[in-house]
């Protein structure tokens, strides 16, 4: 096995323990997966193959045959042709972004940074609802912060925490790449430093939602609007370096931590209430 090989096969080894990939739907493919857990490669390359050739190129479980296939394949070759099939012919397929986030693995193994990103940034640009967003930001983020890229990798992040949800571990790592981001905000010319930032927004009184606090106002801008088109009321407040976006603002508590939950359940963030002076 050579070191490229090897390489990949541990990029793709740790990606597939924590990467919320697409759990097969089809019983027999379901199987396949398992009997190459257990060893039987082969058998399970055996049960795709022939499902592939019975299957029309224009059923809808192709893809995820395809998909398959890329998982149980004998080489790294075998799995970037099929991942490339989903992408390049199935585009509209639910398994086109696993396949993006795949491929992506392949050429960051492979040393190729810009071909992962351009496949991550796949994701991002057309599959802006993936739930591999999250995972995929840390990859991304990484990636681009190793070229010297700090913009893009920050709007990585900004995807990436809005939508890691109820994932701790990994919101916690995406948090830590982030201090990168605030750490190399450029403070506004006008502002000697030290001095408090200008609210970008006229002062507010009671009760707010928090959905989250990033380093540009591009990428507070997307948030809020995210909120908006989920049927809230969005503001940006300037504090710190930050840009804070937040939902309300509420007369009580009670109001915005109900407002908190159905942000919660709508963009499966993690909000909370603060209080506004």
């Amino acid at each position: 096995m050579t070191r490229w090989t090897r390489a990949a096969l541990v990029a793709l080894a740790l990606a597939a323990a924590t990467a919320p990939l697409a759990a097969q739907d089809d019983p027999r493919l379901t199987d396949a997966l398992r009997i190459a857990q257990e060893g039987g490669s082969d058998s399970a390359r055996g049960i795709v193959t022939r499902l592939l050739s019975s299957t029309a190129t224009t059923d809808t479980l192709y893809p995820e045959l395809l998909y398959t296939m890329g998982l149980v394949s004998r080489s790294i070759e075998e799995m970037r042709r099929n991942y490339s099939r989903i992408v390049i012919e199935y585009s509209g397929a639910s398994w086109a972004d696993d396949a993006s986030y795949r491929l992506g693995l392949l050429d960051y193994a492979a040393g190729d940074q810009a071909g992962a990103l351009r496949n991550w940034d796949r994701i991002l640009n057309d599959y802006p609802d993936s739930r591999l967003i999250p995972t995929a930001a840390e990859w991304a983020a990484k990636a681009y912060f190793q070229q010297r890229k700090q913009a893009q990798a920050c709007r990585w992040l900004t995807a990436g925490m809005a939508g890691a949800g109820e994932d701790v571990e990994l919101k916690n790592r995406l948090e830590f790449l982030n201090g990168r981001c605030a750490a190399g905000a450029v403070q506004p010319k006008d502002t000697a430093p030290g001095t408090p930032a200008t609210p970008a927004t006229p002062a507010r009184t009671g009760f707010a939602v928090q959905v989250g606090a990033v380093n540009t106002k591009a990428a507070a801008d997307q948030m809020a609007g995210r909120l908006k088109t989920a049927g809230f009321t969005p503001y940006i407040v300037q504090e710190g370096g930050l840009f804070k976006v937040r939902a309300g603002p509420y007369a009580d508590r009670a109001a915005a931590t109900r407002a908190a939950e159905q942000v919660r359940t709508k963009l499966h963030t993690s909000p909370f209430v603060v209080q506004e002076p």
